[in-house]
């Protein structure tokens, strides 16, 4: 089973528009509502694949019941540990004419003592899964090493972690050796202090966080692709140029998709092309769509995997 815990969900709200006026009256159409949150986009992705996957969440209020009721409407199986406090709100603007989009995330209501006690033990106690998920921030109540935690509570169980964060999060994270971690280009640049100028630079940044006990560093590139990074093997995952709707999401269906392909057993290659071919699948959909299986399927014959030690 894999389970995958976003501890800060969001009800996304999308809105369209040519491109944005200040000062003045913006009218757009009816906003598009879905379910947030770096974990939640992995679980909505990975429910496409097979339906062994749980999602853990806290939620709140009547956009906590809205999320819940876009998720399983989507089929997605969820362990949900009710808050007192309303889960929060991101808008995402997509501005049509300059093909951007803005998005406004708020950081989320403090959890009482009581929630966090409830999700951690969801998470660590009530499950066993394969694979585990560490997607997104945290409300403010949780601490940065809130990851590396529950990372140190799953060691030597066979679960394999792999976290998607950024900040202090990941860096601490980082120290307990999850099995895999995900960050773009700037989220590294973050984790090792320094820029990274070019390939070489990356997967030598990459090389230095494996020294922590991870196993595999995914450096996602946008449209680019991604760099995977093992103590075996180095190589860059290519997909093909394709137009670009939507942005968001994108990295989190790498992650979701790259954990199925190490749950059902599949080569770390194999999994990272899958993970490609799925956040470049969901870059090509509009607003709150994922990757279609129609469009993955088409696209997996493009992705080239390129070996480059």
């Amino acid at each position: 089973m894999i389970l995958s815990l976003c501890p800060n969900p969001s009800l996304d709200v999308y809105y369209y528009v040519g491109a944005l006026k200040e000062d003045d009256t913006n009218r757009v159409e009816n906003p598009f509502l879905s379910a947030g949150g770096k974990g939640v986009n992995a679980a909505r992705v990975i429910s496409r694949f097979t339906e062994d996957v749980l999602l853990a969440l806290p939620l709140g209020g009547c956009t906590g019941e809205c999320v819940k009721e876009l998720l399983e409407a989507e089929g997605v199986s969820l362990v949900v540990v009710s808050i007192s406090s309303p889960t929060r709100v991101n808008t995402i603007l997509e501005q049509k004419a300059k093909g951007k989009h803005l998005l406004i995330a708020s950081s989320g209501s403090p959890l009482l003592k009581e929630e966090r006690e409830k999700l951690e033990l969801a998470v660590c106690k009530d499950y066993s899964p394969e694979v585990l998920i560490l997607g997104g921030s945290v409300p403010p109540s949780l601490p940065k090493d809130y990851y590396a935690r529950i990372i140190k509570k799953f060691k030597g169980t066979g679960t394999k972690v792999i976290v998607d964060a950024d900040g202090e999060l990941l860096k601490e994270a980082v120290k307990e050796g999850p099995f895999a971690i995900k960050p773009n280009k700037y989220e590294l640049e973050r984790l090792v202090g320094s820029p990274l100028i070019d390939l070489k630079e990356i997967v030598e940044a990459a090389k230095e966080i494996l020294k922590f006990g991870v196993e595999v560093v995914i450096v996602s590139l946008g449209e680019f692709g991604a760099l995977g990074v093992s103590r075996e093997e180095i190589f860059r995952v290519v997909p093909p140029k394709v137009e670009v709707k939507n942005t968001v999401g994108a990295g989190d269906s790498l992650v979701g998709a790259f954990a199925y392909g190490v749950y059902s057993g599949k080569s770390l290659k194999e999994a990272v092309k899958l993970g490609v071919a799925c956040g470049t699948a969901t870059v090509m959909e509009e607003g709150v769509k994922l990757c279609s299986p129609e469009t993955l399927k088409s696209l997996l014959k493009e992705v080239k995997v390129l070996p480059l030690a």
